[in-house]
């Protein structure tokens, strides 16, 4: 898996000092079969955003941020940058590198909630300890986020975001009515807006039975080859596609 590493700071020298004991810290953490790259290494918050933009499918972003990112002593232009990282990306890993201590508070203010507020130190061995262990954190955290979003499935209804561990599905199908979908899971069902090409595309754990359905393997019971129709945990039936018979049965089997 990549880690997408970011550097800015408006002290070119500061940022080439972090980046260089970045590039450091993942050599140590290669021996973890950790691979982190650095991507970018900038001194103003444009440069940052411009690049998130034109990668806009980036993953797995950890930016290392200065608080202060010009001359003026008021300036919370880390804050604003970390902010819009955030609105792009919402399980970015938010690291503020600086030396204002009293700027701190500010973050849990923004609600930004960083990963770490580390103050620069000219001892650079704390400053490399600091880092790698930062670093691996930040790996730890993207990956329990990648495995949470990996096996919950999401939703909306109405106002409401509804995540259901992947687990508990046992199927959704098309309903009655056009462009809704209905839900069923071991503790009952529900209908949300959506079509099934879409979260075939988005949640590939699913298996596509139909056109108008996709099943959890994990709650199939028995399948009836001679009839086409799956039973479910629920007692539930759904047909399948004759196209997707010898697949289905194949992985059935596993």
């Amino acid at each position: 898996m990549d880690y997408h590493l970011l550097v800015c700071d408006d002290d070119r020298t500061q940022a080439k000092n972090i980046a260089t004991l970045l590039k450091m810290s993942s050599i140590i953490l290669e021996e973890q079969d950790i691979h982190p790259t650095i991507d970018l290494i900038a001194t103003d918050a444009e440069s940052v955003l411009d690049y998130l933009e034109f990668n806009s499918d980036l993953n797995n972003i950890i930016a290392f941020l200065d608080i202060q990112l010009d001359e003026n002593s008021n300036s919370k232009g880390g804050l604003d940058l970390a902010q819009k990282i955030k609105t792009l990306s919402e399980k970015a890993q938010i690291i503020f590198i600086t030396t204002h201590e009293e700027l701190a508070f500010l973050t849990f203010q923004r609600r930004i909630n960083p990963l770490d507020y580390i103050t620069k130190t000219t001892n650079q061995r704390d400053l490399q300890r600091r880092l790698t262990e930062t670093l691996e954190l930040a790996i730890r955290k993207l990956n329990e986020f990648n495995y949470i979003k990996k096996n919950t499935f999401s939703y909306k209804v109405g106002t409401r975001i509804i995540n259901v561990n992947f687990s508990n599905i046992l199927y959704i199908s098309t309903a009655k009515f056009p462009h809704k979908l209905k839900i069923v899971t071991s503790n009952g069902q529900g209908e949300f807006s959506g079509d099934i090409k879409t979260i075939e595309q988005n949640y590939p754990l699913f298996f596509k039975a139909s056109q108008s359905s996709l099943i959890n393997l994990q709650n199939v019971e028995t399948i009836n080859t001679k009839k086409r129709l799956i039973k479910f945990s629920n007692n539930d039936y759904l047909k399948y596609s004759r196209s997707r018979s010898k697949e289905l049965n194949n992985l059935y089997k596993k």
